[in-house]
């Protein structure tokens, strides 16, 4: 049995997010086909073809040196022959216990679910496993109420040990549910929507966005769209109910159209409206991108005695069972990027969300999925600092660019709300300082509802904010519902707030990125987008004035302009460079130098960005560095404010220098330890003259 590690070690490996020590000399005892080997250092690429020709299948990789493997029968009968390789230095059999994200420690930390406490989701470890899992399911006793392609929703009544011991399966947790992220409710609110300058000529024109949500307007394309969105809907489906939820409730209806809040119209706007209802006023970012969206709310009719909390009306009861599902048919209709507004509150806990959608963009490197964080933020102490620890899956994935919420710009001919008609009961925010705050009207100060990472295994989530309070939006012509208010000219329009609002202004706007940098004839990668988000960053202030934490705005408010290729000279003085494509791609101990030359004392901006494997904890670590001329070493990257220690937690390196003098310098990448590789990457850099 693994010995679980109280104090993480250099024999420490970290299996399904769970520490297990791995003495050395310690071996396999062969009673499962699947073993947990630790590895002599850095994962080299010999190693992996070693481990191949031995007939050592690569299940998963335990960061930070060990891997999951399929044993051949040979091993399994003498495992200390895994001594003969060289590099393996111990290991033990993949049992039960480590087949859960969530173990009874991690559990206690997530936000309870809402589906009944004997479901449970099981993974297999291949497509080609379910139909023996699924057999074995059927004569324990277990229902098999859904399926994708390699997970199960099942309900059992028994010990979820005896779930997690059936040949095949790699995983079981509790099944858990998503929730829309804009459900404050509030009156009286007024904001504005900043769009950008004419001067760039950029629209997002050739752009596809992805928005699965409640649903579309009236749901029916030959019967009309809402004006800002006629003529740009490339696709609308209505996803059927999951099949599990058959279990707990009846269907009343079932179509794209948004009767509910009206929530995915106006994300959908948000995006890519163009404000025909408005003359333009209210229009999204990328009021020319076409629209893919994906309707996933039914109205449900929960039946009596049902053992849920969940109650009749709309929920999100057509998200299937495997996020890929969405993201495919998303990206099967020409969408690079993705937008959801939606999520689950794991409060930093890595659910199967969040690898399945590390997974797809592993599989779909062009892609970027863009999350709202969670509406979760409190200030228990007092201290006008959010409390840590409350971002939801799927944003805390390591690939997805998680937002969080700033403050919306005022409309000066409107009253304004304070935070205390959000928090009526005075449980999130207890100073009156907070509670009387008007809840926009700064646009670069966090909003206290955003929630706030860092992740459990401490990475930097939200990746960045945008504003997110007071937006004014499209309006479902379905509906009746008003959000936080009608929005001239009434009705096409009304108000809401919360992270999800948030997300679709950032979706809108590297819509604008990805058409401004394919005119300048390059295609970037989600990776690539990504590191120019971060690239592009500015400050934002905290509820006490001073900066906001990482945990709570990450690298800072999206700047536009600051992302732009140079030939739309958005900013004087800004130049980005980007390096992107398959030439970037890098091993474990290989290096890449990219030349930089100051012409005069200068700020140097620098991000690192890859899409890194799916799995708890980061599996592929790459350093970012600054060289001199001469090939010294002047800085190295890390998360925001990180300072001088390598970081070995983030996809995401930085470097940012407010004054470097003019000379020659090397941005150089190093693979320090890819277990996964070789790992493609992407580099962005701006130089702009520094302050005389």
């Amino acid at each position: 049995m693994p010995t679980p590690a109280s104090n993480p070690s250099d024999q420490t490996v970290w299996v399904q997010g769970q520490a297990v020590d791995l003495p050395a000399g310690q071996w396999p005892q062969g009673h499962t086909p699947r073993a947990v080997l630790r590895l002599a250092g850095p994962v080299q690429p010999a190693w992996r073809l070693a481990l191949r020709l031995a007939g050592l299948a690569v299940r998963f990789w335990c960061p930070p040196t060990g891997v999951c493997v399929q044993m051949p029968a040979a091993l399994r009968q003498q495992p200390s022959k895994l001594a003969s390789l060289g590099f393996v230095a111990g290991g033990c059999d993949y049992t039960e216990p480590m087949c859960q994200r969530f173990g009874a420690d991690a559990a206690q930390g997530l936000a309870p679910s809402d589906l009944p406490a004997d479901w449970y989701d099981l993974v297999c470890f291949e497509r080609a496993d379910v139909p023996r899992v699924t057999q074995a399911l059927q004569a324990l006793g277990a229902q098999v109420l859904a399926g994708g392609s390699t997970k199960l929703r099942v309900a059992w009544g028994g010990p979820a040990a005896e779930l997690r011991r059936i040949a095949g399966v790699k995983l079981v947790d509790g099944a858990r549910v998503s929730t829309l992220l804009s459900a404050l409710a509030l009156r009286g609110c007024m904001g504005a929507l900043a769009r950008p300058p004419a001067a760039w000529a950029l629209d997002g024109a050739g752009e596809v966005i992805a928005v699965a949500d409640t649903g579309l307007d009236s749901g029916d394309l030959q019967r009309g769209m809402h004006p800002d969105l006629a003529g740009r809907v490339r696709a609308l489906v209505a996803l059927p109910m999951n099949p599990s939820w058959s279990a707990l409730a009846s269907l009343r209806r079932d179509d794209a159209a948004d009767r509910g809040s009206g929530h995915g119209t106006h994300v959908a706007g948000l995006a890519c409206g163009s404000g025909a209802a408005s003359g333009g006023k209210l229009g999204g970012l990328a009021p020319a991108a076409e629209l893919v969206f994906l309707a996933i709310e039914q109205e449900v009719a929960i039946r009596p005695g049902a053992p849920t909390k969940l109650r009749s009306g709309f929920q999100l009861s057509g998200r299937p069972l495997d996020l890929r599902e969405l993201y495919r048919a998303g990206a099967a209709q020409g969408a690079f990027l993705h937008n959801i507004s939606w999520g689950d509150p794991t409060r930093g806990g890595y659910s199967d969300d969040c690898f399945e959608t590390d997974l797809f963009l592993q599989d779909n490197p062009q892609a970027l999925v863009v999350c709202a964080a969670g509406n979760d933020g409190v200030d228990a102490d007092g201290d006008r600092r959010s409390d840590a620890g409350s971002i939801y899956s799927p944003a805390c994935a390591k690939n997805t660019l998680a937002v969080g919420a700033t403050e919306g710009p005022p409309l000066p001919t409107a009253p304004r709300a304070t935070w205390a008609d959000l928090d009526a009961a005075g449980q999130r925010w207890r100073l009156p300082a907070d509670r009387s705050d008007q809840i926009s009207g700064e646009p670069d100060r966090i909003a206290p509802i955003s929630s706030c990472g860092p992740t459990r295994d401490g990475r930097t989530k939200p990746d960045l904010c945008a504003p997110g309070i007071n937006l004014p939006s499209t309006r479902s012509r379905a509906t009746s519902a008003q959000g936080w208010g009608l929005a001239n000219p009434m009705p096409h329009y009304m108000y809401m707030g919360g992270t999800s609002m948030a997300a679709p202004m950032v979706t809108g706007a590297l819509a604008l990125v990805r058409q401004a940098w394919r005119q300048a004839r390059r295609q970037p990668s989600g990776a690539a987008l990504k590191a120019l988000a971060l690239l592009a960053c500015t400050p934002v202030r905290g509820r006490d004035g001073l900066p906001a934490s990482p945990s709570e705005a990450g690298f800072g408010r999206l700047d536009v302009a600051r992302a732009l290729p140079p030939a739309c000279q958005a900013v004087p003085g800004w130049q980005v460079q980007l390096r992107d494509g398959i030439r970037q791609r890098i091993d474990t101990g290989a290096r890449q130098n990219m030349a930089v030359l100051l012409r005069r004392r200068s700020r140097l901006r620098a991000v690192l960005c890859w899409t890194d494997p799916p799995g708890e904890r980061l599996i592929n670590d790459l350093d970012l560095l600054l060289l001199d001329a001469a090939g010294q070493a002047l800085a190295l990257g890390g998360a925001p404010r990180q300072g001088l220690q390598p970081d070995r937690c983030n996809p995401v390196e930085c470097i940012d220098l407010p004054a470097l003098p003019a000379g020659r310098y090397q941005l150089q990448v190093h693979g320090f330890n890819v277990m996964d590789g070789p790992q493609r990457f992407a580099l962005a850099w701006g130089i702009e003259p520094a302050p005389d």
